[in-house]
């Protein structure tokens, strides 16, 4: 227990149980803050989901209406007409509760309506609006909420705490805090390694495997106090600021398919709770493992996150490993928490408890380690021969920082594990490839012997059963023609169509194995037609969440891909654009439809789109950055070695820009070597890629509606292509201003900050305030550096288009971006200089008095 204490205390003292509060308090408090502004939609939200129901009951009623006037309704349509009657008031009462929002009252009303409903189609009622799974829930819910006496609540934009919580744990509770714990507190073994620290407690009269205990427990300490102040900020922040209401209860759905159940909100908390605690405990155990190995707390942090990552992938991509006795299986809790439950939430947690066990007793056995990741590195000099002489300009000061960097080794390090990473990630995008692949030709030869024995001899039963109905109508002395002819034409154009389609997708198979990719694209250019066709004729009676431009762009797409004899690259039929009408409760379709048309290819060039494309880069970008953006403040601390500079013939300025000078090399010339490597892997493994593969670009509403505008129109704007070879220089190039602009930041900052942690921190929180900021800027938004950071919708002209000013563009971002970086640097210079003097001036003075 004493140990335990000593622990806690260090981790105190070390402040960052401070950061992680606040930390956790802005995420919650930010949530909130965004779910109370828009709150005025619930009501809006409220009556669109309310929307259909309402136009079917008032179509079904007014069928009736004239009929009840005249007294000619049967028995079975007086009986629909009451069950309308009440049904149209209580859609009246819902609708009125919705605009007074008076919460409490809608599921009384609704039970009304859905008892009524009930009663109508036992009368022989048909009410399409409401059918199937959605019924059901709908009832389920609704008598969960009526037994409970629970209201209608903001589900979309929840203010209650349970209900935001569940908003936020995939955030807080999910792969986003376990990073934030590794991050702060991976290292605690090894830092004990770095600062000599263990060499004190191992001249004590203690067991190593207590020593180890206490430091585990330790960990599992600063988790539950993570847990604790999400619960306890959770809670208070909404019943503080808010007028919450107990939403413990409030139901949650877990879907499978067409199946579900309904469980409250705390116990899904309490099993996202359980799953984090696991991935958090195994988590720790394999840090401190790896920590007894190595003696960077680097390199431990990156190793962890390694295997973490390979753990994840490998048990994303094997559904047989996706058991609770895989720890990897942990991490992906966001993907089956919400789903029908396989296995019960004790047995993740039994796994839990036996895989850290596990871990901690291999930790205990295994023999202390000294070692870097791949070699020792511990005979290089940080002097060139030892001569700090040659400490005489910036150059050399840049020169200096790479070789302490050599002798700790970190970087050749990070290059291998990233190069490692590229590897796995090709043959993963490989794999998906392959199943997209064998998806898409699948369905053409599918449908190739469909078509002839199935979908044809079903059309021609229709005509068969039609042309009976023709003459039993003739033989009434009714004109059979004219009541069922049109449904015959009908049916015998469907029999050409599928004919027709049937063929295309011959040639489209026979073309795709003759490599003739013009073939490959007609069939589908077919399709897109015809799927736009039927999109324009159904939005003009129903909403559609998808846009004419969405399809436009796609046979644009293919066009220019068939003009260049461009190789396909397998997705769906439609491109999601930033014009989508997705309603915000129809979330999971969306993601869906996402990754149905999400194009993925292992081709070179197409492999390093998808790294800026999935943001990707910026793993490496934070990586470096954490690598060598630390500035003076990671000269400072237990071992200051910054006194030690400070008492050579060396300026602070030429020191300075020395780390300025070799993080920008080290970052941008590491990060790019990375980024050709994955080039380099796709064109080995698979081919080089497309330079000239169609890469959407929007254009703003202002460059759409200029009499000068020569890029393409569809009807809700404007776009072009851009080859992917053009797309990826202006990412890179974008890369290396963001990688400036964010070294020199940090550099900066480490100025006046002592921890590296809290450097780090405040360059996330500037980046981040100052990207949100930059959109309510309105007109002077594209003088804002922090804008350009998200490099793919920068390159794609979505922000571009988002705020309507065609002056957001790639080389706009570097001029902004460069110059950012040169009034940091200058600033930073300058007051370099200044401090020189003052320090001249108090010598002075001190040395007359």
């Amino acid at each position: 227990m004493s140990l335990l204490k000593f622990e806690l205390k260090k981790i105190w003292r070390q402040k960052k149980l401070i950061w992680l509060l606040v930390v956790v308090l802005l995420c919650i408090g930010w949530m909130y803050y965004q779910n109370t502004i828009e709150q005025d939609l619930m009501a809006k939200e409220a009556e669109e989901n309310l929307f259909s129901v309402v136009l079917k009951t008032d179509q079904l009623y007014a069928e009736l209406l004239p009929l009840d006037r005249e007294n000619k309704l049967t028995e079975e349509q007086a009986k629909q007409f009451d069950s309308l009657n009440v049904m149209s008031t209580a859609i009246f009462q819902w609708k009125s509760a919705i605009y007074g929002k008076r919460w409490d009252e809608i599921p009384q009303i609704e039970n009304d309506f859905l008892l009524n409903l009930a009663k109508y189609e036992e009368a022989g009622g048909t009410f399409t609006a409401l059918m199937g799974v959605e019924r059901e829930k709908a009832i389920e819910k609704n008598a969960y909420l009526m037994e409970r006496g629970l209201p209608y609540a903001n589900e979309t934009y929840p203010v209650s705490p349970a209900l935001q919580m569940s908003k936020i744990a995939p955030i807080l509770l999910g792969p986003a805090g376990l990073l934030l714990l590794l991050l702060l507190f991976g290292n605690a073994y090894t830092s004990e390694k770095e600062q000599q620290t263990l060499l004190t407690l191992r001249t004590q009269p203690l067991r190593r495997w207590k020593l180890l205990l206490a430091k585990y427990a330790g960990l599992l300490v600063v988790m539950i106090f993570f847990l604790s102040v999400i619960a306890i900020g959770g809670w208070a922040i909404p019943n503080i600021f808010g007028d919450a209401f107990n939403d413990l209860s409030y139901p949650q759905f877990l879907e499978t398919g067409d199946s579900f159940a309904i469980i409250p909100v705390w116990q899904h908390l309490l099993n996202v709770t359980v799953i984090f605690f696991g991935a958090g405990s195994f988590l720790f155990a394999l840090s401190l493992m790896i920590g007894t190995q190595l003696r960077s707390s680097f390199s431990t942090i990156m190793l962890t996150g390694f295997v973490t990552m390979v753990g994840v992938v490998l048990t994303d991509t094997l559904p047989i490993v996706q058991t609770p006795w895989n720890p990897f299986q942990f991490f992906r809790a966001h993907q089956f928490l919400t789903e029908m439950p396989v296995h019960p939430i004790w047995v993740y947690a039994v796994s839990a408890l036996l895989w850290s066990a596990t871990l901690f007793i291999v930790t205990g056995r295994l023999r202390e380690g000294e070692r870097g990741l791949f070699k020792t590195t511990d005979k290089l000099k940080p002097y060139r021969k030892g001569r700090t002489k040659q400490l005489r300009s910036v150059w050399n000061n840049g020169l200096f920082e790479w070789r302490k960097s050599r002798r700790r080794g970190l970087v050749g390090q990070s290059l291998i594990v990233l190069s490692i990473a590229v590897i796995v990630g090709y043959f993963y995008f490989a794999e998906q490839v392959r199943e997209k692949e064998n998806e898409s030709l699948g369905g053409l030869t599918s449908l190739v012997e469909r078509t002839e024995s199935e979908i044809i001899p079903y059309y021609k039963e229709a005509i068969q059963a039609f042309e009976k109905l023709v003459a039993e109508s003739n033989a009434k002395g009714e004109d059979g023609d004219f009541i069922y002819g049109q449904n015959i034409d009908t049916y015998l154009g469907y029999i050409e169509g599928a004919r027709e389609e049937a063929a295309l997708a011959e040639r489209a198979l026979d073309g795709y194995e003759k490599r003739e990719w013009a073939l490959f694209y007609d069939y589908h250019l077919f399709n897109d037609h015809r799927y736009l066709e039927n999109l324009i004729e159904m939005k003009k009676h129903n909403y559609s969440p998808y846009t004419i431009f969405g399809y436009e762009t796609a046979i644009a797409q293919k066009e220019w891909m068939k003009e260049h004899a461009i190789q396909p690259v397998f997705a769906g039929t439609y491109i999601p654009n930033i014009h989508d009408q997705w309603k915000a409760e129809n979330r999971k379709e969306k993601k869906a439809d996402e990754m149905r048309n999400r194009k993925v290819d292992h081709s070179g060039l197409f492999s390093l789109y998808m790294y800026f494309r999935d943001y990707l880069y910026f793993i490496p970008l934070l990586l470096f950055l954490l690598l060598v953006g630390a500035g003076f403040s990671g000269e400072r601390g237990k071992r200051p070695t910054l006194h030690l500079l400070e008492t050579l013939p060396i300026t602070k300025r030429s020191l300075f820009l020395g780390k300025v000078l070799f993080g920008s090399i080290v970052a941008i010339g590491s990060a790019i070597g990375v980024f050709l490597l994955a080039v380099l892997v796709g064109t080995v493994f698979n081919r080089f890629g497309d330079w000239m593969y169609p890469i959407l670009h929007y254009h703003s509403r202002q460059e759409f509606q200029s009499f000068d505008f020569t890029g393409q129109r569809a009807f809700e704007g404007g776009y072009k292509f851009l080859p992917l070879g053009e797309y990826l220089l202006y990412a890179l190039l974008l890369y290396v201003c963001v990688a400036l602009f964010l070294l020199a930041l940090t550099n900066v900052i480490g100025l006046f900050m002592r921890q590296p942690l809290v450097v780090y921190a405040l360059t996330g929180l500037i980046s981040g305030a100052g990207n949100l900021l930059s959109w309510k800027l309105d007109d002077f938004a594209q003088y804002s550096p922090f804008l350009y950071v998200n490099i793919p919708k920068i390159v794609n002209g979505e922000i571009m288009t988002l705020l309507n000013d065609p002056t957001i563009s790639v080389y706009m971002g570097c001029a902004m971006l460069l110059g950012g970086t040169v009034f940091l640097l200058g600033v930073a210079y300058l007051g370099l200089s200044f401090e020189k003097r003052f320090v001249k001036k108090g010598k002075s003075v001190t040395a007359t008095a």
